[in-house]
């Protein structure tokens, strides 16, 4: 079960500073301590055993992979995990920078991280569930999970707007999202059918608590809520939006010189970004 992989060697894999730790955390998102792997846990970590043929058939529903569509990879697979839920995902990246920029945007993950012919290996699963990857323990995995802080809400909902007048669509890339920037340029945000996220190089974000800078990325969910990333976007060529009203992937964008609107068509929640500041609604 080895397609868009290569197996890895039977001996014990040399694993990278923290291979066990949360990936976000290898970033350097200080914000949540208690997530993050100490210098000492990762120098006594164990090793890890077993190959990429074992940990599949520890966690694959059977002998049936497909090629990962995960962004920032350069080689992965994607098989269905014993329960039939949700997928699990092999995928190996270029760098720590270029995983930990794809694993940030999503909400909520369990990770096993590792480090395959020099390159970093994400074993994990969108869906949240840890039970998925419960198997790898026996070859010396450590199961993480990290959740980004969250945006806080505003008191009062604030109501969606209403466009008027022509709407432009904007297609998908071949990539299947949309990215798009202020007229100045110092906002960029990735629409994608179930999030938005949306970086910027100001300095006018929330805090990072241990004081390190602001954060620059955020993710807005359809239903409102958000978080605080630091991964990079990894996105090019954004569309830059003028002062009117666009849809794109299920999302209404009203544009104007103090932001974007993002409003999310079916369930009427979303948020205000600009350089300034993100107010969800």
């Amino acid at each position: 079960m080895s397609d868009g992989l290569p197996v890895a060697v039977a001996t014990p894999l040399r694993c990278g500073a923290a291979a066990l730790m949360i990936v976000l955390a290898a970033a350097g998102c200080s914000s949540a301590p208690a997530h993050e792997t100490s210098a000492h846990a990762a120098a006594t970590a164990p090793a890890l055993t077993g190959s990429l043929d074992d940990w599949q058939a520890a966690i694959c529903r059977d002998d049936v992979t497909t090629v990962s569509e995960t962004r920032h990879t350069v080689e992965g697979s994607t098989c269905v995990p014993h329960d039939g839920d949700g997928v699990v995902n092999f995928d190996r990246f270029e760098s720590e920078p270029s995983m930990s920029s794809m694993l940030s945007w999503q909400p909520s993950v369990y990770v096993a991280h590792a480090v395959v012919d020099d390159r970093p290996l994400a074993i994990w699963t969108p869906s949240g569930e840890a039970s998925d990857l419960e198997p790898l323990t026996r070859y010396g995995f450590t199961l993480a999970a990290y959740e980004s802080p969250t945006l806080s809400r505003p008191t009062a909902e604030l109501p969606a707007t209403v466009p008027s007048g022509d709407i432009e669509v904007i297609p998908p890339n071949a990539y299947g999202y949309v990215v798009v920037q202020t007229a100045g340029g110092d906002t960029q945000c990735l629409v994608d059918t179930t999030y938005v996220g949306c970086e910027t190089e100001g300095t006018n974000w929330q805090q990072h608590l241990d004081g390190s800078g602001p954060y620059h990325g955020v993710r807005i969910n359809a239903d409102g809520t958000g978080s605080w990333v630091d991964g990079n976007l990894g996105a090019a060529a954004p569309q830059t939006l003028g002062d009117r009203t666009y849809r794109a992937l299920g999302w209404t964008i009203v544009s104007s010189p103090a932001g974007m609107r993002f409003t999310n068509d079916r369930t009427g929640h979303g948020a205000i970004v600009s350089a300034a500041k993100v107010q969800t609604f």
